[in-house]
């Protein structure tokens, strides 16, 4: 009986095995289907559950002295409290649509790229955080946070993941000792690849922290003596600001990455510090695990 369910299962031709494992495949194929959606629709019911019109922020988990590694985020994280913006932060599936951090589900609909979501936020909610700022102040301040944005997180990713081969930067995060050998070993490679097609990569390390500080002393100079670029009070732009200065505020110890912030600038230093005192009041709370940094220059 054994034989003759066996010979059903694993005939002894080759198209009958072929058979069975097209077969085999296809269950595999579907079964990973299955399992998938089901997982997928068990996160929608979660993000669901926040609450109508309540902003889920997807982003990475917190490091040892910032709330998060990832600019973007911050600049989210630091824009929806600036706006008074309801918003719960989920740390699971940062990864989105897009396969971009962050991301945004509010209501049922995901939103993808940290300028497209504040667009999206800014019409939704009628955000008028801007509306003081003049024109020529508002084109000026569009301007820097292209430069934050697209050049100056070039500079800081390049170094971080490649050039530095991720020392400096674990130093600040709080990984298991698996993530602690593994994260080098793909990121390096990846980020490597990624910075030579945007072209920052095709630069020695010199040169690219040369671009780098001349960004942080174009940033000092539109700062000038104000509090924030939005002068007494932060606007929009700010939070792009604050998202990619702090890595270096933070998340670069000891380097002089840091520094550009600390020593040759410290004047971003204190706006850092002024963004913190402002906008996390819980900042210590958010860190992993709790750590206490300076909060005075």
């Amino acid at each position: 009986m054994m034989e003759g369910v066996v010979g059903v299962v694993w005939p002894r031709d080759w198209l009958g095995r072929g058979r069975t494992l097209l077969a085999s495949l296809g269950i595999i194929f579907l079964t990973r289907k299955f399992i998938k959606y089901r997982k997928k629709t068990q996160l929608r019911r979660e993000w669901d559950s926040v609450g109508k019109d309540v902003v889920l922020l997807h982003q990475f988990a917190s490091g040892k002295y910032c709330p998060n590694l990832s600019p973007f985020a911050l600049k989210l994280e630091s824009f929806f409290r600036l706006a008074n913006i309801k918003y719960k932060v989920d740390t699971k599936t940062p990864f989105g649509p897009k396969g971009k951090c962050p991301w945004i589900t509010i209501n049922g609909e995901d939103v993808a790229d940290s300028e497209f979501i504040v667009e999206h936020i800014t019409q939704r909610y009628q955000v008028q955080i801007d509306a003081r700022l003049d024109p020529h102040k508002a084109a000026t301040l569009q301007a820097v946070r292209v430069l934050v944005d697209e050049h100056l997180f070039w500079c800081v990713l390049t170094w971080r993941y490649w050039v530095d081969g991720c020392v400096t930067f674990l130093k600040s995060q709080s990984f298991s000792p698996f993530l602690r050998f593994v994260f080098p070993l793909f990121m390096k490679s990846g980020i490597r690849r990624r910075s030579r097609e945007q072209g920052i990569g095709r630069h020695t390390p010199e040169e690219i922290y040369h671009i780098c500080k001349k960004n942080c002393s174009t940033l000092a100079g539109v700062l000038g003596e104000d509090k924030f670029f939005g002068g007494e009070e932060p606007c929009t732009v700010d939070c792009a600001v604050f998202g990619q200065l702090a890595q270096l505020m933070w998340n670069a110890p000891g380097s002089r990455y840091e520094a550009l912030v600390t020593k040759v600038h410290p004047s971003l230093a204190r706006y850092c510090l002024s963004m913190k005192e402002k906008l996390y009041p819980d900042w210590n709370k958010l860190l992993k695990p709790l750590s206490v940094m300076p909060t005075t220059l």
